[in-house]
């Protein structure tokens, strides 16, 4: 007869295989002489394997002491605070900047309604500080030194909002507790509000940067007071309305040489109509309703914000959302001059809330609607798509055709009701006009082709051949649509479709010929919510550039290779950046953080080669 063996030491190891939190995996085939001592093995080795685990993570990721931790974020909290009124202060001190020294009908029409708005100025509360300024030439505020100061208010605000963007990220890492959490919520939301209605009252000139909100309203206009298509009818057909005669500092001229509102969705269309509407013929008041459009959707945009990075990122969770609330291209281009990139982030911010909480039907139709508002982000229809595709893949093949004819049947109908008003006189071949527009542009302005095309110096036959926006378009177009398809092969969770996603703006709107500041707003949304620190990166530095992008446009004279240090230098920054980063992590020791250096030796000394470097490329012999 066969003796069974005596279970050894090694047997014990063996009979059972438990993962990191202690969940057993699979047993031995062996018999155990008892239950008994079945659960006194899976007690001991569950123990053993939670203290090796709880010794790992605090020799790996080492916390500061308690007392530390709570001395850190209960000093975040006030610092924040006090930063925030700073950067109310720096923000309050761009209204004089904000006037232009040539008054015109539209920057006369806030202090119509608002008649204690110049007491604001710090031009006129205290006149010496102007005067003193005037002692340089290039930072006299009431002369050709206004946008120099601008620039460098800008600038400080911008780095401002880092610094908070810096306090938030620590206070992040002292372990907050709910309390001290719900205090940085209500600090953030309350000088978020204060920054929004600081640029609510905002003084405005008529300005390349600031006429789309007058634009807006002349398309609401010709729905609503003279009954014609927008889509059809050009604006020089009414002279004598009175948004016709308002200048512009473009080089078109006037108003009235802009085409039709084929770049608008329908959707937008139908807002502008609303605001127009309310406003009738006054000029402040459609300033006012744009204005809150811009408010409504900046504080929105925050919450969103700051509940979808509680799923998404809770580390970033506090930066992200300043990166956001208090960031001066959101607040001046979005709030004060308001554009409706905004409303967009708005609805894909909306998308993605709804797909978290499994509201498939909800999060596709707030994609459409981003979409209806400019036509421009229609690849991100196919992204969306694809997302909710993944989400539905493990349900039954019926079900997901049902899920699939429902939607369909929903997209038609919203796409009916959109389009329904303006379809008469219009159709495909309007829509083709539009598509060709948005995508196929013949125009070079603000863009690295516009930067190329106005080199002093002459560029090889080649060279000038592809810059050409006819040339240059169909390039851009390639790219991109590469890339999107690389990002549906790619692409299977939420956070690598909001990569994609942002990167995917980031290449149409920065490549096509034509680029404006306000572009950046939807992708450095997106790319917040995206768990990538480059990408973050490399949106903060192109804001930084767009800011750049606005002064130049304050000038009298537009410099139109601008491209160069609006994008170029900030993608060169975030190159090298990037480089120096990585070497930095390859040449870290592997020491663990909670040893201590040695006496005498420097941090120099301790950098080491990446160990990639000496691997062998076959194995050693045995």
């Amino acid at each position: 007869m066969h003796q069974r063996r005596r279970p050894t030491e090694y047997d014990e190891i063996i009979v059972i295989s438990l993962s990191v939190d202690g969940v057993a995996m699979q047993q031995h085939p062996q018999d155990l002489h008892s239950r008994q001592t079945q659960s006194a093995l899976s007690e001991k080795t569950v123990a053993l394997d939670t203290q090796s685990v709880q010794l790992h993570n605090q020799q790996r990721y080492p916390l500061p002491p308690a007392q530390k931790r709570s001395s850190r974020s209960s000093f975040a909290a006030p610092g924040l605070f006090l930063l925030g009124l700073l950067l109310g202060l720096t923000y309050l001190s761009l209204y004089p900047l904000f006037a232009n020294p040539a008054r015109d009908m539209m920057q006369e029409a806030l202090p119509t309604l608002f008649p204690w708005l110049p007491t604001l100025f710090w031009t006129t509360a205290f006149p010496e500080l102007p005067a003193l300024l005037a002692r340089v030439p290039w930072l006299d505020p009431l002369s050709s030194g206004r946008t120099t100061l601008l620039l460098l208010l800008l600038i400080v605000a911008w780095l401002l909002n880092l610094l908070a963007v810096n306090i938030g990220r620590k206070a992040a890492q002292s372990w907050l507790s709910p309390g001290r959490e719900a205090l940085f919520f209500w600090s953030i939301m309350l000088l978020t509000t204060l920054f929004g209605l600081i640029m609510f009252f905002a003084p405005v000139s008529n300005s390349a940067t600031s006429r789309d909100m007058l634009l807006y309203a002349f398309y609401g206009r010709m729905v609503v007071f003279y009954h014609v298509n927008p889509y059809i009818v050009p604006v020089s057909v009414f002279p004598h309305d009175s948004l016709y005669t308002i200048p512009t500092t473009s080089t078109t001229g006037a108003v009235a040489s802009l085409p039709p509102a084929v770049s608008y969705g329908p959707v937008w269309l139908d807002a502008s109509l609303l605001v127009t509407l309310f406003a009738g013929q006054s000029i402040a008041n459609i300033l006012i309703g744009f204005r809150l459009i811009g408010l409504l959707a900046h504080l929105l945009n925050a919450l969103l914000l700051w509940s979808l990075l509680a799923k998404l990122k809770p580390d970033a969770r506090i930066s992200a959302t300043l990166l956001y609330a208090w960031n001066p291209l959101i607040l001046v281009l979005g709030v004060a001059q308001m554009h409706l990139d905004i409303v967009v982030a708005l609805f894909l911010l909306l998308a993605v809330a709804f797909f978290l909480r499994d509201s498939l039907i909800l999060c596709w139709v707030f994609t459409l609607l981003a979409v209806l508002v400019n036509i421009l982000f229609l690849p991100l229809l196919l992204i969306g798509l694809h997302l909710i595709n993944l989400h539905l893949r493990f349900i039954r093949l019926g079900f997901r055709f049902l899920w699939y004819l429902g939607m369909l049947a929903i997209t038609a109908l919203i796409l009916i009701l959109a389009y329904a008003p303006y379809w008469e006189g219009w159709g495909i071949e309007g829509v083709r006009a539009a598509l060709v527009q948005s995508f196929w542009l013949q125009s070079a302005i603000n863009s690295l082709d516009a930067a190329l095309l106005n080199l002093p110096m002459e560029l090889p036959k080649l060279a000038s051949w592809a810059a050409q926006s006819s040339h240059w378009t169909p390039g851009v177009l390639l790219i991109a649509g590469t890339f999107l398809l690389f990002s549906l092969w790619l692409a299977n969770t939420l956070d690598l479709v909001l990569f994609c996603a942002s990167w995917l703006l980031l290449i149409l709107l920065l490549l096509l010929p034509t680029y404006w500041p306000w572009y950046l707003i939807v992708p450095f949304t997106l790319a917040l919510c995206a768990k990538n620190r480059g990408t973050t990166l490399l949106t903060v530095l192109l804001s930084l550039g767009a800011l750049l992008c606005y002064y130049w446009w304050q000038l009298p004279t537009v410099w139109k290779g601008q491209a160069l240090s609006t994008i170029g230098l900030p993608f060169l920054l975030w190159g090298w950046i990037e480089f120096f980063s990585s070497t930095w992590r390859m040449t870290r020791p592997t020491l663990p953080p909670a040893q201590k250096r040695p006496r005498g030796i420097s941090n120099f000394v301790r950098r080491s080669r990446p160990s990639w470097i000496s691997r062998p490329t076959w194995p050693s012999r045995p």
